[in-house]
């Protein structure tokens, strides 16, 4: 990722109505798995400056993983471990980890099944893996070169990237679905643009909604979170995926 894509991130984390309202619904799926209060063990990797530090120190004890030095240093500054590694190395034991966290890295990495497995590795038998990406190659744009994607995914592409490191999926849906139209069109009208808006150096993120709309924005987004703890939503704009390591035998 980009210098200035950081920074965009670490300065956007609280207020943009984006990441607000992806907490809202990540913590609507995690509470069933990790809940506020408890005391599982828990890494995520690419923290992204702590975006998600709200949501998952509050369920246990949180370790992140970060090949960012800014990123490490917001987190620690938040009272988080924060370990310099690769997220194909991971520097833990075997089964060390009851949750793992990947929203919006797995894209970022050139082997992602290297990084998947090296996810399922530190996974205890029967913990689990909440993992984000960005969805369909339809929407690349400036955002996806910006923040240094090697790609997006369909919903079939991610399934098998997960099952062929192990994981036994058991939720696997798009979001971010009401909003899609709008950002589909947007993306589709951007890209004849494309080199010119990239030379700006600013990414999304980067863009104030007016007249209050970042709210509307945000219940729009986070109301999927409801829908999303019972079934899945047929397209969106990312990928979300609950996935198991299998018990072992007894």
């Amino acid at each position: 990722m980009k210098a200035s894509v950081h920074v965009e991130y670490r300065d956007a984390a609280a207020h943009h109505w984006w990441f607000r309202a992806r907490r809202r619904i990540f913590a609507r799926l995690l509470d069933p798995i990790a809940a506020p209060g408890g005391d599982a063990r828990i890494l995520e990797v690419g923290p992204g400056s702590g975006v998600n530090v709200p949501i998952l120190a509050p369920r246990g004890e949180l370790v992140v993983v970060d090949r960012d030095l800014g990123s490490l240093a917001a987190c620690r500054a938040a009272g988080i471990a924060g370990v310099f590694a690769d997220a194909t190395r991971l520097p833990f034991a075997d089964a060390r980890f009851d949750l793992a966290c990947a929203l919006d890295v797995i894209e970022h990495v050139d082997d992602d099944r290297a990084a998947l497995r090296e996810l399922h590795r530190v996974v205890r038998p029967a913990g689990h893996l909440l993992a984000t990406v960005p969805a369909l190659r339809l929407l690349w744009g400036r955002q996806d070169v910006l923040a240094e994607h090697r790609r997006r995914y369909a919903r079939r592409e991610f399934a098998a990237a997960l099952e062929d490191s192990g994981f036994e999926i058991t939720r696997l849906s798009y979001f971010n679905t009401l909003l899609f139209p709008p950002i589909l069109l947007t993306r589709l009208l951007m890209r004849p643009f494309l080199s010119r808006s990239l030379a700006t150096g600013r990414s999304d993120l980067a863009v104030r909604a007016p007249f209050g709309l970042d709210r509307v924005l945000e219940a729009l987004f986070a109301a999927e979170g409801a829908w999303l703890v019972r079934r899945d939503l047929p397209i969106g704009v990312s990928l979300l995926a609950i996935a198991k390591r299998k018990a072992a035998a007894t």
